[in-house]
């Protein structure tokens, strides 16, 4: 039984880390009747999920247009949101890079057939895959050798790896079946093929009729359709807020007010004993010095950020959260009046493929799917860039990488003349990478959390790393200590 109190320097329960994971986890216990002294070592919460509001635009600094699973509703409704929601198209045209011109991506069995993305050959292999029988290897796939060994070289190249690049920023070539995409195995596995396992969970979805869904703008802007089964349909609502994905951070940390502390770096975290004999609480001390006696702590920092505050309490566990990989991510978010861009910039975007050598990742095309992000006759897109095993990007300055993204733009999209604002970011380590090999991992830092009664982690590296994975991440953690408090 974990004692909840709040006695001079001793806490009911510390959040280490205001980003969205952190944020909703006090969030939650606030509501549960746990007060939740927050520590943050910047000076706003939120993490990477910012918004920059200036000379009449809005430039995104994390997540550009996500999607909210029921977790992130939920949170919505709490926080009294709803009138801010705006809702993305879940059919806009996403565009892939292929020797130098835009396709449309397939999303549906008679896109396939009509891109110019892939051959004859490759479409067949997509197609056929539910006529056909196979069953996954005893040992973990990359999602390279998934994608070659199911549906061939051209598949992973120009529709597997852009969307993979786009999303999680990974090498597929590293990436991990089991921790990355553990559905789709367990659809080969159960049905013998990705596809009849596809369609399965896409009915279930749409025969589902809950209460909670049909709360939502989400299911009044259903997704599913009559006609050709989109891969979109299957998927939550995607969009955004009238001012912002930084709407969201910014009301769960007015709700939280005085619980959060910024400029506060955590140096340590350490067991001690507690007033009883077979009960430990834990001490926080900070780089000024300063020490906080918890019966609870919540870390909801990225891996890397969590390793070092546990490296003298528990070295297997700061060993395993160092060992986590991270990927590199240079957001450029630029623009343009509207008649410097020769492009329609019709849908949500595209997506760069490996093979075409760019720097650039992805592009998103802000005021198309958010027509207030910009004034009138402007637009904004923002440009990802980030390639891990690219040494000359890594040693590139930052106005040199910034123009190189632009100049590909400007190539692709016919644009002409420089833009007339910008905002940059660069983070070294922006996503954690679920390689070959995670699965284990995460599994070991499970088995080590559960000896540790009252300490809990939260964050992307663990379960997933969506908005909505790092909500849910949040809200369990608060509920496993509210429930442990009650036992």
């Amino acid at each position: 039984m974990i004692k909840l109190h709040a006695v001079g320097n001793i806490r009911k329960a510390v959040v280490v880390g205001a980003g969205i994971s952190g944020l909703a986890c006090a969030f939650r216990l606030q509501q549960l009747g746990i007060r939740a002294l927050i520590l943050e070592a910047g000076a706003k919460a939120g993490g990477v999920i910012s918004t920059v509001r200036k000379n009449g635009f809005l430039f995104e600094a994390g997540p550009q247009c996500p999607r909210f699973p029921q977790s992130v509703w939920t949170l919505i409704r709490e926080l009294g949101l709803k009138d801010e929601f705006v809702a993305g198209d879940p059919r806009a045209k996403r565009y892939i890079l292929r020797d130098g011109a835009l396709h449309q991506a397939p999303f549906s069995a008679s896109g396939l057939l009509s891109t110019r993305l892939v051959s004859l050959k490759s479409k067949y292999r997509v197609l056929s895959e539910i006529f056909r029988h196979s069953h996954p290897p005893a040992r973990e796939e990359s999602l390279a050798e998934f994608v070659d060994r199911k549906f061939g070289g051209e598949v992973l190249d120009y529709l597997a790896d852009p969307f993979i690049s786009t999303i999680f920023f990974g090498d597929p070539h590293k990436m991990g079946m089991y921790s990355a995409f553990p559905s789709l195995v367990e659809w080969e596995q159960s049905r013998g093929s990705v596809v009849r396992g596809a369609i399965r969970a896409y009915r279930a979805k749409r025969d589902a009729k809950t209460k909670s869904a049909s709360e939502s703008p989400a299911a009044n802007d259903s997704n599913v359709k009559r006609g050709d089964l989109h891969v979109t349909d299957a998927l939550p609502s995607l969009g955004s807020f009238k001012k912002g994905m930084g709407t969201l951070v910014e009301r769960l940390a007015e709700q939280l007010g005085e619980n959060i502390r910024f400029a506060t770096n955590v140096k340590f975290i350490t067991a001690r004993n507690g007033d009883d004999e077979d009960e430990r609480c834990w001490r926080i001390r900070s780089s000024s010095g300063d020490e906080i006696d918890a019966d609870a702590v919540v870390v909801a920092t990225p891996a890397y950020g969590a390793a070092p505050l546990l490296i003298e309490s528990m070295p297997k566990l700061s060993a395993l959260l160092a060992g986590i990989e991270h990927a590199p991510m240079d957001v450029v978010s630029s623009a343009f009046d509207r008649k410097q861009v020769r492009h329609p910039l019709d849908g949500f975007g595209f997506m760069v493929p490996r093979r075409e050598g760019l720097h650039t990742i992805c592009t998103f095309w802000n005021s198309s799917l958010f027509p207030s992000h910009a004034r009138s006759g402007t637009v904004v897109m923002t440009s990802l860039a980030a390639r891990g095993s690219d040494a000359n990007l890594n040693e590139m300055p930052g106005d040199r990488l910034v123009q190189q993204v632009e100049a590909e733009n400007a190539s692709v999209l016919g644009i002409t003349g420089l833009p007339i604002d910008r905002m940059t970011w660069k983070y070294p380590r922006a996503l954690p990478q679920y390689n070959v090999g995670h699965a284990q991992k995460v599994k070991e830092i499970r088995e080590a959390l559960s000896q540790l009664p009252g300490f809990l982690l939260a964050g992307n590296y663990l379960a997933g790393r969506s908005i909505g994975d790092c909500v849910e991440a949040g809200f369990q953690a608060a509920d496993q200590l509210h429930s442990r408090s009650q036992s």
